[in-house]
């Protein structure tokens, strides 16, 4: 991928883990191929990907793992999606789309499941998954998609893509989510 905007020439680079090292590391390299062959063994299926408190975060659908890259110091975490559950509910199925809001210690998380489906958050502090809701009645077979905030943290919007229905979520509080 290579561009212009504004006149300024447009670099691609391609993400590189390094697993390897201690921390375990990353760099973006020139090469398509490295980088292919890195997603192929690391993150394939790699979806939702999220600018949250000062790391770039991504998930891998189909080994249902979440990348956290620490861009500053170039060293990332993995983790198993869903496995500190708090709750009812249950985040079995592969990550979907994942949303930041910039002032909350929260992202959250859209699941594909042949089960169910739902939206889940993730708590920053100690990696805790949490259920928003969930459904496992009419649209198992469906897919949650699009999750955003509002600008001031108060809703939540989210959607269903085979039902083609959008909803916006609110705390009874009036508060953040």
């Amino acid at each position: 991928l290579h561009g212009t905007r504004d006149g300024c020439t447009l670099e691609t680079t391609y993400l590189r883990l390094r697993p390897g090292q201690n921390p375990p590391a990353f760099e973006w390299v020139a090469s398509k191929d490295l980088g292919k062959t890195s997603a192929s063994n690391h993150f394939p299926n790699s979806e939702g990907i999220a600018f949250h408190n000062g790391k770039l975060s991504f998930v891998s659908k189909t080994k249902k793992k979440m990348f956290i890259l620490d861009l500053d110091n170039m060293t990332y975490t993995e983790e198993k999606t869903g496995l500190k559950f708090r709750g009812k509910g249950s985040f079995n199925g592969q990550p979907d789309q994942v949303t930041d809001d910039p002032d909350s210690n929260y992202m959250y998380f859209t699941e594909e499941d042949g089960n169910g489906v739902g939206l889940y958050a993730r708590h920053d502090k100690d990696g805790s998954y949490y259920t928003l809701f969930e459904d496992t009645g009419k649209r198992i077979g469906d897919e949650t998609v699009g999750t955003a905030t509002s600008p001031d943290g108060t809703k939540l919007y989210v959607g269903f893509q085979e039902a083609g229905e959008l909803y916006v979520l609110e705390r009874k509080d009036g508060g953040r989510f």
